[in-house]
């Protein structure tokens, strides 16, 4: 018998943290050793995963994952995005529930996903003026 279906809610935004970063990287390395793998044996290339519409970055989150928590606004949380779950980025949510994605790569080599003056310019870019 198959498994009920994931529906996502509220519980499926998490914050973005430095383990969250660590898996990510972990899940690229794994995609690369497949890739090479792949390469050496010639098995078959899986499907391309494509991005969601629903989730792009500057729509509004769908109204299937409910309010988010109010600690949750303006604060990186994990990609949604399936397509997103092998790449280092991460998601912000404003007041108004805009989605914006942002890259976990340091910012101009110096300031990492995790910096103080990173994460207040990311606070004033979704802060949403009245």
């Amino acid at each position: 018998m198959a498994g009920l279906p994931h529906i996502p809610g509220p519980e499926n935004l998490r914050p973005f943290t430095p383990a969250s970063l660590a898996a990510i990287e972990q899940r690229i390395a794994e995609a690369e050793a497949l890739k090479i793998k792949q390469q050496q044996v010639e098995l078959p290339e899986e499907e391309e995963v494509k991005p969601s519409s629903d989730l792009e970055a500057g729509k509004s989150l769908p109204l299937i994952y409910g309010d988010p928590p109010l600690e949750l606004i303006a604060t990186p949380l994990e990609d949604l995005d399936p397509f997103y779950k092998d790449k280092k980025t991460f998601i912000v949510l404003n007041k108004g529930k805009s989605i914006f994605r942002f890259s976990a790569t340091p910012a101009l080599y110096l300031l990492g996903p995790f910096h103080p003056i990173r994460r207040g310019a990311i606070k004033v870019l979704v802060h949403s003026y009245p």
